[in-house]
């Protein structure tokens, strides 16, 4: 017959993932594979007393999260992975992804257990392509806006000179400025057409939530709408959590929601007027607000606002397109966050959109 404890014994000293069985009843480490020495730079049979020592690495931020999970691990109310971080000796960061595992001897003995896999590599290049992604995004949005500015501007002109040129026959200036004004309205609109075509392909992939810090992944492109907009004489500001809040994001799709939320503010505030977003830390929840000082939405048509292809869609004030599924969209995505999206709009005073999420720290395997 199989010996398949030997077995399982023998694959777990093989992997490159340390594995190990704690003893919860009286504080021991009772089995933990090689790969312990080199993961951790110790030595596999003094596991128990350099464990306090290895629980002093822990992220100071993770520290909460942790203990939070720790209660559950030990009464067997948890099987979801988790991601933890450590410090390193140079303050580099090391992620683990735990696997976790509970049982219960014959004498009552508590067992918990399981794998902690080193996702340090994978980890930095999500953060690195979620953080490319989040600055083209925010990009694109202050693209679209400033660019139909600058194309009212050409339509403005347009308009101007069809009225103050006579008609001259032989002239084709009348022809050329009927093409003008059509490729300024065609740019306008391939512009907004590709920001909502990324929209809709990051909505049709599945959702994959990070516990991340929420102002430190919305603080760039924040940054980046409050530069660009200060150097186009714009008002647009930002307030942040003074200390890092955690939310479990799918950072691309949600980024996305804001960027979107913020571009649609500064289309219907005309020229002078505010956009300002504030981030708000609560017991249980994230507070972000999109206020603007801009036209409002008439209260007729705020009901209206979240339906697919509402019939409260309106051109922006430079003649910017829209599809009505912007909106739609963006309370689909906070929804799959299991958060909330509302409206409260005054029309000729301006709107605030709000978005609350629930803080990082509770698992779904509560019960």
């Amino acid at each position: 017959m199989v010996d398949l404890a030997a077995f399982l014994v023998a694959q777990a000293e093989a992997s490159t993932h340390v594995q190990f069985v704690y003893n919860v009843t009286n504080g021991q480490v009772e089995y933990v594979c090689r790969a312990y020495d080199h993961v951790f730079g110790g030595q596999a049979s003094e596991a128990t007393a350099e464990l306090p020592g290895l629980l002093a690495r822990i992220h100071p931020d993770d520290h909460e999260y942790l203990a939070n999970y720790w209660r559950l691990w030990v009464t067997n109310r948890i099987t979801e992975d988790v991601e933890v971080r450590l410090v390193g000796p140079d303050q580099a960061i090391q992620w683990f992804c735990l696997t976790p595992f509970w049982q219960q001897q014959a004498d009552g003995t508590v067992l918990v257990g399981g794998m902690l896999r080193d996702i340090s590599v994978g980890k930095r290049h999500a953060e690195n392509a979620d953080r490319f992604n989040v600055r083209k995004n925010a990009t694109l949005e202050i693209l679209s806006h400033d660019t139909s500015g600058a194309f009212a501007m050409v339509q403005q002109i347009v308009d101007y000179l069809r009225e103050e040129l006579p008609t001259v026959p032989g002239s084709r200036a009348h022809e050329l400025l009927h093409v003008l004004a059509r490729t300024s309205e065609q740019s306008v609109r391939m512009i907004r057409d590709f920001i909502n075509v990324e929209f809709l392909a990051s909505t049709n992939t599945d959702l994959k939530r990070d516990r991340v810090d929420i102002g430190e992944v919305l603080g760039a492109p924040l940054d980046d709408f409050r530069r660009n907009k200060a150097l186009l004489g714009q008002h647009f500001t930002c307030s942040l959590p003074a200390t890092p809040v955690y939310v479990e994001l799918d950072v691309n799709k949600f980024t996305q929601v804001i960027t979107n939320l913020i571009s649609n503010a500064l289309k219907f505030t005309p020229d002078g007027g505010r956009v300002m977003v504030r981030i708000e830390s609560l017991p249980t929840s994230v507070r972000i607000e999109v206020e603007d000082e801009g036209i409002g939405i008439p209260l007729a048509l705020q009901a209206h606002l979240f339906e697919p292809f509402t019939k409260a869609r309106r051109p922006g004030l430079r003649g910017e397109p829209t599809t009505g599924l912007g909106l739609t969209l963006c309370k689909t995505v906070v929804e799959w966050h299991q958060g909330t999206l509302t409206v409260v709009s005054t029309e000729g005073q301006g709107s605030t959109f709000t978005i609350e999420l629930p803080r990082a720290g509770l698992f779904a395997s509560v019960h």
